[in-house]
């Protein structure tokens, strides 16, 4: 989308690490207090971490990011990309009820909010061993790495593959109902969510918003294969601010008696003017690990027409050496909206509005099918690597990705152009738990 709004304050980041720094002091308190807890009752934290280090090699201007939450920068090192410290806060009061919290700090878009650094902050209420009630800011369980995308050291890659993780929502703030039972040697698991969220960085100082998602997961598990799936359905509001001007005049364009202008006028006004849109998340996923082999797959498809329709797939095969694990992965995503061709009205509207304003409209159409054509996620991905436990809490990973985006497809980049372009992405990233 055009950004026609000026950045936050940068102070954020130093705000974020101050809440994070706080909650951890508060957590060390606690826990004290918790040792001396009768009854069932208790607190215990952990946390988690990343320390990584990328060398980009990309075209001049284009950020990498690994999620679209995550401001791009054009820089050739990059500490900032997988480096992460979080840390969790579980109270149980009794055997049927918990409040959890989970906080993170990590490198976030220019327009996060201070309450972004909660990722979880929810009430778990158990009835038996077999049903689960969450409210609050819960993870959407609708991925197959929804519960530790953030969590390095609980997955093999470097990094989620970023052709479909990149895009996907993080939490929810809502409630979930999950169910779990077990038949023969398979475990079953069924959930039902509901809430709102939020996707990638808006660039807006008014954020749009996922409303209204509903949400459904199945899952089965035996002798170390999960097979899952889930379909989600929301209501996305992008907030027009400083765009309406833009929606209007293509909408006056589109009544001028001239075909040529008038149909462009038209599709680039339904692409740029949606401001609320149904859209529909369907996910199949599998992880399986059979002796010293250990392999992942996910396919999810997303429809946001007029805005968005794609198709993200990825699979990684890694095989255990010891205390070593070499990998290879490949990931890719489609977006079967068309590249949107480059207007010349100039010549046509000369003659009804004059020299100027023809060039204005011109200009307009022109940013404007730019801004659309950058917002498309047409990329595809191989990824080399290999995880070395070199403690039972800690993993060294070294990872080289090398990435092709198509013309017309740098959506998942920052400051890209519209031409198509190659990439590499040499990473090590040291993941710990505590």
């Amino acid at each position: 989308m055009l950004s026609l709004t000026t950045p936050r304050p940068a102070r954020r980041k130093r705000e974020l690490l101050a809440g994070l720094t706080a909650a951890v002091l508060a957590a060390g308190s606690w826990a004290g207090e918790a040792d001396t807890a009768a009854g069932g009752t208790g607190l215990r934290m952990s946390g988690f971490g990343s320390l990584g280090l990328s060398r980009v090699d990309a075209p001049a201007g284009w950020g990498y990011r690994r999620e679209l939450t995550q401001g791009g920068s054009d820089a050739s090192w990059r500490p900032d990309v997988d480096t992460r410290l979080g840390v969790q806060v579980n109270y149980s009061l009794g055997s049927r009820f918990e409040l959890v919290a989970q906080v993170i700090a990590k490198k976030r878009g220019t327009y996060a909010s201070d309450g972004d650094a909660l990722e979880w902050a929810y009430a778990a209420y158990r009835p038996n061993a077999d049903w689960t009630l969450r409210a609050g800011r819960v993870n959407l369980d609708a991925f197959l790495m929804a519960d530790y995308r953030n969590v390095g050291y609980g997955f093999m890659a470097a990094r989620p593959p970023v052709e479909l993780y990149a895009m996907l929502p993080t939490s929810l703030d809502g409630a979930d109902l999950a169910r779990g039972w077990s038949h023969g040697d398979a475990h079953w698991r069924a959930k039902l969510m509901v809430g709102t969220a939020q996707i990638g960085d808006f660039h807006t100082a008014e954020p749009g918003r996922v409303r209204d998602v509903v949400g459904l997961m199945l899952s089965r598990e035996e002798d170390g294969l999960l097979l899952r799936g889930s379909a989600s359905r929301t209501r996305i509001e992008l907030a027009m601010g400083g765009l309406q001007p833009a929606v209007d005049a293509l909408g006056q364009l589109s009544a001028l008696p001239i075909p040529v202008v008038a149909d462009q006028a038209r599709q680039l006004r339904a692409r740029l003017g949606v401001a609320d849109i149904w859209a529909t998340f369907l996910e199949l996923g599998l992880r399986h690990e059979m002796g010293n082999w250990q392999w992942s797959a996910e396919l999810v498809r997303m429809s946001a027409a007029p805005l968005i329709k794609q198709s993200s797939a990825y699979a990684t095969v890694g095989y255990r050496l010891g205390d070593w694990t070499p990998y290879i992965a490949h990931g890719r995503t489609r977006d079967a909206m068309p590249v949107t061709p480059v207007p010349a009205w100039a010549a046509a509207l000369t003659p009804v509005l004059g020299p100027a304003a023809a060039a204005q409209s011109q200009m307009l159409g022109v940013v404007i099918t730019d801004a659309v054509n950058r917002s498309r996620v047409h990329q595809s991905g191989w990824s080399l690597g290999a995880r070395w436990d070199l403690h039972p809490q800690a993993a060294l990973k070294l990872q080289w990705d090398r990435i092709r985006v198509d013309a017309g497809g740098p959506g998942l980049w920052t400051g890209a152009d519209g031409s198509a372009a190659k990439a590499n992405v040499a990473t090590a990233v040291v993941d710990f738990i505590f």
